[in-house]
């Protein structure tokens, strides 16, 4: 990505729940338990150290005994509403993921982000979504501020 070189216009979208979030292999989440990710972006109950929390609920219960990861597909309610600004994300291998979610990246320029933490500062907060192209926001990491 590249650095701003004219004005963009405002990327900013509001939520309370966050849908369509892969279940990890196995796991069985019940409503109103506090849910977190994975390192490979799935969600789970919180527990130990392996699961980043979200700060958030499942508003219902996610069941995915038995199945393999990304089976089932689960919310987290963050129980009031979101204000989240869109960034450019970095191309591959350092691009921001849903394995990212809840976590800090760094500011690759003054409208893209990336996870190589390397010569970059640290964004102030974490990240709550990341979106493709296909999504009806476009493809963008969502910043809570």
């Amino acid at each position: 990505m590249a650095a701003t070189t004219q004005p963009v216009g405002e990327r900013l979208r509001a939520f309370r729940v966050l849908e369509g979030i892969p279940l990890a292999a196995n796991v069985k989440i019940n409503q109103g338990a506090e849910v977190g990710v994975n390192s490979s972006g799935q969600l789970a109950p919180v527990s130990g150290t392996a699961i980043r929390p979200l700060g958030a609920i499942a508003p219902q219960t996610f069941d995915n005994t038995g199945g393999a990861a990304g089976a089932v597909l689960g919310k987290a309610d963050f129980m009031r509403e979101r204000r989240v600004r869109g960034y450019l994300n970095d191309a591959a291998p350092n691009a921001v993921s849903r394995a990212n979610l809840g976590s800090t990246v760094y500011y690759l320029d003054d409208q893209s982000l990336t996870t190589l933490a390397t010569g970059h500062a640290a964004t102030v907060t974490r990240v709550l979504d990341v979106t493709d192209a296909s999504s009806d926001v476009g493809a963008f990491v969502w910043l809570e501020f």
